[in-house]
């Protein structure tokens, strides 16, 4: 699996993941709704899987 490592394709993902998360302040977390369908989870595991193959290849290139 190739994962891109260009800035703005990085950046991309990571407000994505972002967005994703929504607030996790106590007095907001109520109103953060997570879809927890088999399809919104798989996409999540996914976004997370491909996060970490970059940080790793970020990794491995500074060293």
């Amino acid at each position: 699996m190739s994962v891109d490592m260009a800035a703005p394709t990085v950046e991309a993902r990571l407000r994505a993941a972002s967005a994703m998360a929504g607030s996790l302040r106590p007095e907001h977390r109520l109103a953060t709704k997570i879809d927890l369908s088999r399809d919104a989870v798989v996409a999540r595991l996914r976004m997370a899987s491909d996060l970490l193959d970059a940080c790793r290849a970020l990794k491995r290139a500074s060293s």
